[in-house]
């Protein structure tokens, strides 16, 4: 009986509630019930009747909207957008709507305007709660405008999904793209933001950055620009430093030498082989670094042995073995500047203490006997000078120095069939005035010089094994013939003369040449570079033009321009 008295009375007290409760206690009621359509109702008539609680119920409405809006965004976000804006216009700046409202309108493919409405905010900025989905649609955005190549746009979003949520990954994309514009202020920048993001685990980011700083090292060091490949150097997140960073070093030096700052890259080098890389330079780098300076240092003294600085010379030679101990080739450099300062006895010594397979062996001890027949000369020993010829000639025939010593001997040897009657004919008509009337093989000397320089020419300037000052010793006697021989001559490898006969005038004409061999008439176009004739007998020659006789004598191994 108790019983059915109490449901009653919770049944009359119930109906009382509803009889006596406003619109907005009646829909809490709704909304507990999950009648959602009633609670809107109620909701809006306590808006539009019940002043004290119109702020209430426009609240509870909002959230009304919002929560429905949450439960269609997957399945329907058209229809959820529409749910989320109510939402917005119930509750302006509502953080978790505005948020909402750019994942459902992403969802439908607009990205650009969910991107807008993410990032609207007060004074231009996004909402807290919306940066982190804010920068996800930023870096896809990112992603499309880098694979069409709008770098400018790609960089823009991927900076300012960076501000938004720092992230390693983010930040060297801006470094990347900044490299696609040529703006290396611009990577170095963004690295700067990155390095510290960079975690040890995080490999994918750590190869990231070791390429880049690759690319723009090797890129800053190919314009010279050393203080930016060293702001990268300098940048150490896990996994920067170690081998690759030393090769990056080592690579760094080889091209400011390419670029001729050989002070510069051997200061570079240097600091990696000295104290403060003592425990961390990998044996296989110090090697490396070693040999670039051994190589340095030897080609230096290769440059001042040929300028005849031995002093110079034998200091880098010194230095370079430092670096090089083991080298021979080195020993056989420093006995060239030995014999550089006429101590040429002590420097065969050297050379021939040495293992004969190294390299340039043979050509050093050419270079050396060749240096003793200007000495023999010199002395007025002609007979040890053609001793010293023949055993340079021995050791390395076709060594330049070899030839220059050839050319030496030569100025001193009278042309072949030279008689005092051809001197007195060539004191009236040649066309050279010998020195002293003294008809020596100078035509084959310039000939043997010619073939020198082109020789040397062939070997490059990186040639190790030249004599020291063979540049002066050919630019002397070249100008000391050139006073009273003034044809060009270039090498003929056969034991002919030829001929290039032109007018200096550059006039067409007709020229006969007499030999032992006969005469023989030579046509010359006007304008033309020359005709050649070819003298199987060289010797005592005429050119007759227009009833003028001159006189000539020419040589075996040569080809000479002759201008009439």
């Amino acid at each position: 009986m108790r019983s059915s008295l109490s449901v009653c009375a919770l049944f009359l007290a119930a109906s009382t509630f509803v009889a006596c409760a406003s619109s907005l206690d009646k829909a809490r009621v709704a909304r507990n019930a999950h009648d959602d359509v009633r609670a809107e109702q109620y909701l809006r008539k306590s808006m539009a009747s019940d002043p004290e609680d119109r702020a209430a119920a426009q609240k509870e409405l909002a959230s009304l909207k919002f929560a429905q809006a949450q439960t269609k965004a997957k399945q329907d976000p058209a229809g959820a957008e529409k749910l989320v804006r109510e939402s917005l216009t119930l509750a302006p700046g509502d953080e978790k709507a505005v948020d909402l409202l750019g994942r459902v309108i992403a969802a439908q493919g607009r990205l650009d305007e969910a991107i807008g409405v993410l990032g609207e905010g007060e004074q231009g900025k996004p909402c807290d709660m919306c940066k982190r989905y804010l920068s996800v649609l930023l870096l896809e955005r990112a992603g499309k405008r880098e694979a069409a190549k709008d770098f400018e746009g790609a960089r823009a979003d991927y900076s300012r999904a960076t501000d938004l949520i720092p992230d390693a990954a983010t930040a060297l994309a801006v470094a990347r793209i900044s490299e696609q514009l040529g703006d290396f202020e611009g990577m170095t920048r963004a690295a700067e933001l990155a390095v510290p993001l960079i975690r040890a685990d995080d490999t994918a980011a750590q190869n990231e950055f070791l390429g880049i700083r690759e690319r723009t090292v090797l890129a800053a060091a190919g314009r010279g620009d050393v203080t930016l490949a060293d702001r990268w150097l300098n940048f150490f997140p896990p996994g920067a430093g170690g081998d690759g960073w030393y090769v990056l070093q080592l690579r760094l030096a080889q091209e400011l030498y390419r670029q001729k700052k050989v002070e510069v890259a051997i200061g570079r080098a240097r600091h990696m082989l000295g104290p403060t890389h003592t425990d961390t330079l990998p044996a296989n780098r110090k090697s490396e670094f070693q040999r670039f300076l051994a190589d340095i240092y030897r080609l230096q003294g290769v440059g001042f042995l040929r300028e005849g600085k031995l002093v110079e010379a034998d200091d880098n030679f010194r230095m370079a073995m430092e670096f090089a101990p083991t080298d021979d080739k080195i020993k056989l450099l420093r006995a060239l500047a030995i014999a550089g300062n006429k101590e040429i006895g002590r420097a065969i010594q050297v050379v021939n203490a040495l293992p004969k397979e190294t390299k340039g062996h043979a050509e050093v001890l050419a270079i050396l006997e060749s240096m003793q027949v200007a000495d023999r000369l010199a002395d007025g020993d002609v007979e040890g000078a053609k001793a010293a010829l023949a055993r340079a000639q021995a050791a390395s025939a076709e060594t330049p120095e070899v030839h220059v010593a050839m050319a030496e001997m030569l100025v001193i040897t009278p042309a072949a069939g030279i008689n005092k009657g051809i001197v007195r004919q060539l004191k009236k008509s040649g066309i050279i005035k010998y020195p002293n009337d003294e008809v020596n093989r100078y035509g084959e000397a310039l000939s043997e010089l010619a073939w020198a320089r082109e020789q040397a020419r062939g070997l490059g300037e990186g040639y190790l094994f030249r004599g020291p000052g063979i540049d002066t010793r050919m630019a002397n006697l070249d100008r000391q013939l050139r006073a009273f021989y003034p044809f060009a001559v270039e090498f003929n490898a056969d034991s002919t003369a030829i001929l290039k006969i032109r007018f200096k005038s550059g006039a067409a004409g007709e020229v006969g040449v007499k030999t032992d061999e006969g005469e023989q008439a030579v046509r010359v176009p006007a304008g033309s570079e020359g005709a050649e004739v070819v003298l199987r007998q060289p010797g005592l020659t005429y050119f007759r033009i227009n009833g003028k006789v001159s006189s000539f004598v020419t040589e075996p191994y040569t080809r000479v321009t002759i201008d009439l």
